[in-house]
């Protein structure tokens, strides 16, 4: 998994590179004036890191595999592509799963969402309240599961959910910092 990771990070962080440049020299000129290079590197940052987030999770299955991730499922079944009862892969992946491939479905989508709901209302004034980082990662996230579907991967709300507590756990965390740091919010 982890050369699989670092085969395709360098393309990824090329193509976020290029493109957040572009984008924000053509598109977003005029706002440019009220930022700085600490915020221009952040914003970078967030930009490559949602771009490595929507690449990995939507690659399909099999091509994971034949990369060497190992996903703790069996992809030949149809058995895993839908899930809408709550905690039913949760369940199954404790009882029937490794203790690794339990471990990497659960803590793997909470910590994934974790640097989301940290930056995002750092970065973002529009979404530093809770209901609005909620609502925009909550949408994002269930556009990301509805795509899974149709790209050969699981759509599952148990995913949604943990992806949802991994953005409250960052979100709780940046207004703690906002405590003792609050000129963060300033960039």
């Amino acid at each position: 998994m982890i050369r699989y990771i670092c085969k395709m990070t360098p393309i990824i962080v090329l193509v976020s590179f290029l493109s957040f440049s572009f984008l924000r020299a053509q598109c977003f000129g005029k706002y440019k004036k009220k930022s700085n290079r600490k915020r221009e590197r952040l914003l970078l940052a967030f930009s490559t890191y949602c771009l490595w987030i929507l690449f990995f999770l939507l690659i399909a299955n099999t091509n994971l595999e034949n990369g060497g991730v190992t996903l703790g499922i069996d992809t030949a079944t149809e058995d895993w592509r839908i899930n809408l009862v709550p905690f039913a892969t949760m369940r199954s992946f404790r009882d029937y799963a490794s203790f690794q491939g339990f471990f990497l479905n659960v803590w793997g989508n909470v910590l994934i969402a974790i640097p989301l709901g940290f930056a995002t209302p750092i970065l973002f004034r529009r979404f530093r309240g809770l209901l609005s980082c909620l609502s925009l990662y909550g949408a994002a996230f269930l556009a990301i599961e509805t795509l899974q579907y149709f790209v050969g991967r699981s759509a599952d709300i148990d995913d949604w959910i943990l992806n949802m507590c991994g953005i409250l756990i960052g979100y709780g965390i940046a207004k703690a910092q906002r405590r003792f740091d609050p000129r963060i919010y300033n960039r």
